[in-house]
């Protein structure tokens, strides 16, 4: 129970830090971030330094999809779901059904399908039918090409989907344009470096994120 909460062995007296969580910690605080705050900087951060640890974490995958699911970057939330589920992705098959529901879901939202029925708002639980709608798969598709390199590679989509998420939390800048740098150059993460934060915030301790994960256990033993 509580698998995520068993910490690398310290090395610190009773002081934990950022850089001794694993993946899946940081992912799971990254959630946790957007459940209580919404989009936020620390979650960016989160989410960036669990996927350049592991860049098939599951769960960092699924936040760094609703991180980017907001206007000007939604394009990047359906490239890392796509990356997620390519054939050749690690993702067990419970892994990908959780992110398959969250991409059938987001092309509704997305306005790429429509329930048979006509209705736009829908319960939660028509979405467990997908036979009742239909999917304009060839206008998503072309949708999802804005962003993506002549070769169409998901997987370099995804870098730069992460290179933006990475730009956005303050961790890394481009070396000539800064936090100005263009969407182009996304598709070069090499032209980014890392700032001083990056090491300074990774010598801090977890303690808010663990009140927010005790807040977050107290919800749902209370429901």
């Amino acid at each position: 129970m509580f698998d995520w909460l068993r910490k690398k062995p310290k090395d610190n007296g009773d002081r934990i830090t950022i850089a001794q969580l694993t993946p899946a910690q940081l992912a799971r605080h990254a959630f946790n971030v957007f459940l209580f705050g919404g989009r936020h900087q620390t979650g960016a951060k989160l989410i960036y330094h669990a996927l350049t640890i592991e860049p098939y974490e599951p769960e960092a995958l699924r936040c760094l999809s609703d991180f980017l699911d907001s206007k000007d970057t939604e394009v990047f939330s359906g490239i890392v779901l796509e990356y997620a589920l390519a054939p050749d992705s690690p993702l067990t098959p419970s892994e990908r059904t959780v992110l398959d529901d969250l991409r059938f879901l987001a092309k509704w939202s997305w306005e790429f399908s429509r329930h048979r029925s006509g209705e736009r708002h829908l319960p939660g639980e028509a979405f467990k039918d997908r036979s009742q709608f239909i999917v304009d798969e060839e206008r998503y598709l072309a949708f999802l090409q804005q962003a993506l390199p002549p070769d169409g590679s998901f997987r370099t989509g995804f870098v730069a989907a992460h290179t933006l998420v990475g730009a956005m939390s303050g961790l890394i800048t481009h070396q000539q344009f800064g936090a100005a740098a263009p969407f182009a150059e996304l598709l070069h993460p090499d032209r980014f470096h890392q700032t001083d934060a990056y090491a300074q915030w990774l010598s801090s301790d977890t303690a808010e994120l663990d009140a927010l994960e005790k807040s977050r256990q107290e919800r749902s033993a209370n429901k």
